[in-house]
Parts: structure tokens; sequence; C-alpha cells
């Protein structure tokens, strides 16, 4: 299905320094399943480029996992611009704002990658459909709609003025496929997208659109399981965490808000300078005597703060357990979902040895977070025994620590 807008072959595209790449996402593909993979991305591609583009694709399979297709991102800076320098209907225009401003450097986790957010949440799977999902919306008129699955555009629609201008579906895995093996190979296949809530949703705001949400979390938290009372705040409570990515960084603010003094965990540098840049944490140290000093100093002052410790959050929690230093609640938000492909870095290595050694020993790396999660867990344990109350956020912890041999966190020791 070549698309006018690619019968052009642009040139080959150079990478912008300082900018975050996605790991290589690692599916084993045998020879057949690699010619398919070649197959369906090269569809969106004339016949008479095909020489030039399919080494590339296999390239960019063999050395990243998926097929980005970078040669056909847009030259220069991809950004949220002002409505009316976007064509077609308003409802169209904005999507393209949308999902312009997901794929934005200064917005996206992976940019190149198409990756806006949580560690694999993409806009789509390539930067050919990037192309056809753009013109399309800057052609439609008010009685279309734009089809999508997994980021493939099947095309415009007739429907109606009240219909929706786009329906989208990602990652419609059921049955006995939906499991994080299958989507990896469908995803390196190019048949399946992972678009998280917004980043295929092209409707993120970033921190903000949940912080509301995370403060009554942390609020309520506290009046369920420490007893505050609900015309007070978290005063004088500390909260232990992990995680200042595009979600899990609303923590932060949300418990500054709430009153409370706030510990995040984050391995990833980048990411603590972003968010102090964007004042959503207020102190940052890699000294663990510091954070200890500041935890206690706020906890007695009873003044909220919010605290980047830059470092493992397993050697976080063991610090503060062997100084007894009491956490009032504790959680996690590290990406989970994706516990093996980069969203958790195991303790003992740090963020760039941990994406390395993704690349280089799969199997090493595997089993560093496997032991990684069996001390995190035994470390929390430990702290609810003395008083903590932790939560589960959804993010599939404890999945995860199940997963990785420990089974007494399930009750009937297996699911």
């Amino acid at each position: 299905m070549t698309h006018p807008m690619l019968k052009q072959l642009p040139g080959k595209k150079s990478f912008q320094s300082g900018i975050r790449r996605a790991p290589k996402r690692n599916v084993e593909l045998t020879s057949e399943e690699k010619r398919l993979a070649l197959k369906n991305a090269l569809r969106y591609i004339p016949v008479e480029h095909h020489g030039i583009v399919a080494p590339e694709f296999l390239e960019e399979l063999e050395t990243m996992g998926r097929i980005y297709g970078y040669r056909y991102r847009p030259e220069g800076k991809i950004w949220g611009k002002p409505i009316d320098q976007y064509p077609g209907i308003l409802e169209a225009r904005a999507l393209q704002v949308n999902v312009d401003n997901n794929l934005d450097f200064e917005v996206a986790l992976y940019p190149y990658e198409l990756v806006t957010y949580g560690e694999t949440g993409q806009v789509c799977q390539n930067w050919m459909q990037y192309l056809m999902i753009m013109d399309y919306l800057g052609k439609m008129t008010e009685e279309q709609t734009l089809v999508i699955a997994s980021g493939h555009p099947y095309g415009l629609f007739k429907s109606h003025r009240m219909a929706p201008r786009v329906v989208s579906t990602n990652a419609a895995l059921v049955g006995n496929w939906d499991d994080a093996d299958s989507f990896n190979k469908l995803a390196a296949l190019g048949v399946s997208n992972y678009g998280q809530m917004t980043a295929g949703g092209w409707i993120y705001i970033g921190p903000q659109g949940i912080v509301h949400g995370t403060y009554l979390t942390l609020l309520n938290a506290g009046r369920l399981y420490l007893g505050i009372p609900e015309d007070e705040n978290l005063a004088g409570v500390v909260f232990v965490s992990s995680g200042l990515g595009g979600m899990s960084s609303a923590q932060a603010k949300a418990i500054e808000i709430a009153g409370g003094v706030g510990v995040i965990a984050e391995v990833d540098e980048s990411r603590i300078k972003t968010r102090l840049d964007q004042r959503w944490i207020s102190l940052v140290s890699d000294d663990l005597e510091q954070i200890a000093v500041w935890i206690e100093e706020y906890r007695t002052k009873k003044e909220p703060i919010s605290i980047a410790y830059h470092g493992n959050v397993v050697t976080l929690l063991q610090f503060l357990h062997v100084k007894n230093i009491r956490i009032d609640l504790l959680s996690d938000q590290t990406s989970c979902h994706v516990v093996y492909e980069g969203g958790y870095t195991p303790a003992g290595i740090g963020f760039d040895e941990g994406r390395e050694l993704i690349q280089s020993d799969l199997k090493r790396f595997k089993s560093l977070v496997n032991e990684s999660l069996t001390m995190h867990y035994e470390v929390i344990k430990s702290l609810v025994e003395r008083g903590t109350r932790f939560f589960d956020y959804g993010n599939s912890f404890m999945a995860s620590v199940l997963d990785a041999g420990v089974k007494e966190i399930a009750r009937n020791g297996f699911d």
C-alpha cells in the first residue's frame, strides 16, 4: 500500500547527540520471520527503492530489534506547532499537534524510536506510518474517519459529522497470545504496537496528567494505613519510591502537595535533570548519608519536600533499613511491565552498564534483574515487619517478583 508521501526516497538521517535512544528490543526471529518483518515494512515503500532501503531495514531489525525507518523521519525538530500551521479540519489539526508533541525531543523518552513514555509506549511503529497518518489527517473531511491498528493506517472511511475522526487500537492481543514474548515477536514483525495510554492515543501531557490522582492516592494511603485524619495532610510522613520517568515523576510533586517528605530513587541521571529543570523535584543527591539527613530534617520540621536519590532503589532501601530510618509509606514505579527490556535496572550496576548488558548479554542481565528483584522484595519485607506500609502501584512489580522466583509473594505460590 505505497502512499504518495513515500514515493520519494529521502536521504539518510543522522542522530542528534544528547537525545535518549531506545535499547535494543531483544527477540529471536527465524530467517523466515526476518523476511516477513522486512516485507511488512517494505509494503509502504515503492519497489524501486527496495534495493536501497531493505538492507537498512534489516540492519535496524538486527541492531535495534525493530524496524523504525529512520530514513523517513522528517528533518529537524518535531514539535507541537500552533494549530493554524497544520492543514485540514480543526479536529484533524488538533490531532496533528498532539502527534508532534508526543515526538518532541523535550517530551518523548526515545523520540527517534517514536517512544513517548513508559519505556515502550509508541506513537506508532515506524516513521513511514507517521508520514501516512499525518497526511491522512491533513486531508480528511468532517465526514470521514481514519482507522488505525497498531500504528498502521488502513485509510479514510466515510462516516458522519458526529462520528470519531480517528478510531485506533494498539496491541490488541488476546488469549494465548496475550503475553510479553508473543507481543515482542509481533512487534518485531511489524504487526503490533504498544501505545501505553497516551502515546498511541496521541494525548500525552507528562506527569501533570496524573499528579492529582497520585496526590489522592498518597493522601488516602496515609488515611487508610497511618490513620491520618481527613482534615490533615501528610506532614511528617516519609514516602519512598522509585522512578522519575514520564508518569512516575508525578510521585515527587504529589507527595509535596500532600505535605509529606518524598524520596524517589532514579538510576537515569538524565531523567533527574529533566525533573529538576521542570521543578518536579526540589533536592538531589547520590550521597545516602545526605539523603538520611534530609529525611530526618524535613520529617522533624514537618515541611514538605521532594528528594531525588540518584541511585538504585534497592541500595536506598537497604541503607535506610540498616540505619533504622523509619519509612511510613513505600511503593515502586519502575517500568516492570518491561522488566527485562530496560524498565528495571538491577542493583549493583549503573544505568548505562545495564543498557550495555541488554545488548551484549541479555541472559546475564535477566539473571541480575531476578537477583535484584529478590533483594528488593526481601528488604521491603523487612521494612514492613518494622511497620512500613507498602503498596504495589499497578506497575507489575509484584508480578515481576513472582516471575523472578519468589513464590511466597503469592498466597497460593503461583499467581
